[in-house]
């Protein structure tokens, strides 16, 4: 049977504390946050089809400062972006100008900050 020192019993306590303190992993995190970050991926699509290279760098710095740190929602995005830029291409469907995307891009920040529990 194991019975911890005084001295495991602060190791035992300052890992549990560390495990408690690390983000969710992607398979514990709400449907609201993949949502929020396939959507911006798909606006980043529209961004680099339509030549709005000032609203893709918006966007990454938004995933950058309040998507998950977790590589799958980076390949989400980044898989978001390509799909939605092969469908702007393929498609005969006009550009939106960058004013309509700059709003849906401000109102898919804000779900995602309020997916994240984040102020707005």
């Amino acid at each position: 049977m194991f019975h911890p020192s005084k001295k495991q019993w602060g190791y035992l306590l300052s890992a549990a504390t560390l495990v408690f303190a690390l983000p969710l992993s992607a398979a514990e995190t709400s449907p609201d946050v993949t949502a929020s970050v396939q959507t911006l991926g798909e606006l980043n699509g529209q961004a680099l089809a339509c030549k709005h290279l000032a609203l893709s760098a918006r966007l990454r710095e938004i995933i950058i400062t309040h998507a998950p740190k977790e590589r799958s929602f980076g390949e989400l995005y980044e898989q978001a972006t390509s799909q939605s830029y092969l469908r702007q291409g393929q498609s005969q469907s006009p550009c939106l100008d960058g004013k309509q995307l700059a709003e849906q891009i401000t109102a898919a920040e804000a779900r995602l900050k309020a997916a994240r529990g984040e102020p707005r």
